[in-house]
């Protein structure tokens, strides 16, 4: 993925990260919030993992959600004339700790609307929260189907969910390697058994035999014995459903025993894995439904200014971030426009639902689960940059 080095803007960017452990919340931007030509504000909830050792997709979340925020306030607000107060709080990646900082976004900063989590085990924890409260949710990163098949009037997936992905990763491996038999590599979290349990249920409608499966919990560092059993049931390539941290010391393992198989998954679409990973990391490939390798003019714009504020890398939940900012603020822009009432939940949930915005990520919208639906790539990791091979 592109880099650039940040320019002097980036020398005043200010980020505060809230701890939870405390139950503090605060307001955060890079910009300082205009005044009010109506005399109100949208408060804009923000959750997810700044501490942790998911801080770093944490914060690339965090980042494109500013980024938006700053950009609609700089022109007076939602509206011209309603600014944007957004309000972030750090889950830690911890289920629990998420419950809590949701409960302070929604009781005592009275957030109007929430983008988040990030891990899908913390947003499947605190979004009965939301829904209690008549509060819209966006999650532009937690991809558990479950989270969308709860009968959930009031989350929103802006992401692709597990099956999407599962269905083009094994659609691309068996049109375009021939592939009769696989094994799976994941992590003992709902995403990663989400994605084990979809693997199965798919498998033999593509034709795929699924000759060994192993499971492993996020902060291990030996996978040798996994490992070993997958390289002994020769499959023709491995799924990987995990994050970046353990895929890549998994990567580094495969090249020291000599596992050489076509690795492809989700999950580990992250800066990080090139730096952790090193050369292990060639070769393998992601299911994204949005990388910077694409040409296509918004895509670029986006990574553009992402690059030219933060001056690091980011993942698909950077420009979904971004997206879910702006699909609110539309849905804001249209209740006022039919002269309804966006403060109430109900009201500006429906003009969610029905939202057919045109951004970063192309065309979104919703079905009647609040699930995204768009076409997905499949990115190959070459010298340490991403290549498309399918989309």
């Amino acid at each position: 993925m592109k880099r650039a080095l940040a320019l002097t803007m980036a020398a005043f960017i200010s980020i505060t990260v809230a701890g939870c452990g405390n139950s503090q919340s605060q307001q955060t931007g890079t910009a300082a919030m205009p005044e009010s030509a109506s005399g109100e504000i949208f408060t804009l909830g923000l959750i997810g993992p700044l501490s942790g050792s998911s801080a770093v997709s944490g914060q690339i979340l965090k980042n494109a959600t500013v980024m938006a925020v700053d950009e609609i306030n700089a022109e007076g607000g939602i509206n011209g004339e309603i600014p944007i107060k957004l309000v972030a709080i750090d889950d830690e990646g911890v289920p629990a700790t998420s419950v809590t900082a949701m409960q302070k976004l929604v009781e005592q900063d009275k957030v109007q609307a929430v983008i988040g989590a990030q891990a899908s085990s913390c947003t499947l924890a605190n979004m009965e929260i939301t829904e209690a409260a008549h509060i819209p949710q966006i999650t532009p990163a937690s991809s558990n189907g479950a989270v969308t098949e709860s009968g959930n009037d009031y989350i929103y997936q802006l992401t692709a969910t597990d099956e999407l992905h599962m269905r083009n990763v094994m659609s691309y491996m068996t049109e375009e390697y021939g592939a009769e038999k696989f094994a799976i590599l994941y992590e003992s979290s709902d995403f990663g058994t989400g994605g084990y349990k979809i693997a199965g249920t798919l498998c033999e409608s593509y034709g795929l035999e699924m000759v060994d499966s192993e499971v492993y919990n996020a902060g291990d560092t030996d996978f040798s014995v996994a490992l070993g059993k997958i390289k002994k049931a020769e499959p023709d390539f491995i799924i990987f459903w995990g994050y970046h941290t353990e895929v890549a010391m998994i990567s580094r393992q495969m090249l020291q025993y000599g596992v050489e198989y076509p690795v492809v998954g989700q999950g580990f679409n992250s800066p990080e894995l090139t730096k952790l990973g090193g050369k292990s990391i060639n070769g393998i490939m992601i299911s994204t439904a949005f990388d910077a390798a694409n040409t296509e003019e918004k895509v670029q714009e986006f990574d553009k200014k992402y690059t030219e504020l933060y001056g690091e890398g980011y993942d698909q939940n950077a420009p979904q971030s971004y997206d879910a900012v702006y699909i609110i603020k539309d849905a804001v822009e249209r209740c006022i426009a039919d002269g309804l009432d966006y403060k109430d939940g109900e009201v500006l949930n429906q003009y969610i639902r029905s939202t057919a915005w045109d951004g970063a990520t192309g065309v979104t919208r919703f079905d009647e689960k609040g699930r995204m639906s768009k076409e997905l790539l499949i990115i190959k990791i070459e010298d340490g940059e991403h290549v498309i091979v399918k989309g």
